[in-house]
């Protein structure tokens, strides 16, 4: 003798889509009505206001999720368990179509670019640095440019009393009045 046919509770309706809106599947709904899922699929087939109860209820669920993650992004909460529980439950997955590539790649490297700034011509050039070299040469320091961390002058000219200065005066020549290099102390 076979076993009776299961038939949908008078309330299934009411009961699919609430339990489909709480995210439970055909399985979930199997097991609420203590069938099995061969015999909720067969419900589906037969009527089919029940199948449209449960996308309904699948439907309402999926857009739970989906504001529920806006307002944890919003709120600065980590929401990755709930997009991947989106994911998982509504197949939603991160394909790209199979007929558009696209490219992300980034070009960190600067453009090679060659720019070139005219600073006159090789006879302009020969001027300025034989204009340079005879003012070096005729002693002229205060018309060119003061190079940086230069040393100190003293107004009065270093004596053999100093203890420092007197051995570096003696062995490098130096003259009275030229500069001193102050170390740190």
């Amino acid at each position: 003798m076979a076993t009776p046919r299961k038939n949908p509770p008078k309330d299934a309706l009411e009961t699919i889509e609430r339990l489909a809106g709480k995210g439970h599947s055909t399985i979930g709904l199997a097991k609420h009505f203590g069938v099995a899922r061969s015999v909720v699929k067969r419900w589906f087939e037969e009527d089919e206001r029940l199948e449209e109860a449960y996308e309904q209820g699948r439907d309402s669920y999926r857009q739970a999720l989906e504001e529920q993650i806006v307002s944890m992004t919003l709120a600065g909460k980590n929401c990755a368990g709930m997009i991947y529980l989106l994911k998982s439950k509504f197949k939603m997955y991160d394909q790209p179509s199979s007929n558009q590539k696209i490219d992300v790649a980034v070009n960190n490297q600067p453009p090679q670019v060659l720019i070139v700034k005219d600073h006159g011509s090789d006879e302009e050039w020969a001027l300025k640095v034989a204009e340079q070299q005879r003012k070096l040469t005729q002693g002229d320091q205060a018309s060119l440019p003061a190079p940086q961390n230069a040393p100190e002058t003293r107004s009065e000219p270093i004596r053999e009393a100093d203890p420092v200065a007197a051995p570096i005066i003696a062995s490098a020549g130096f003259v009275d009045d030229a500069p001193v290099w102050r170390g740190r102390a």
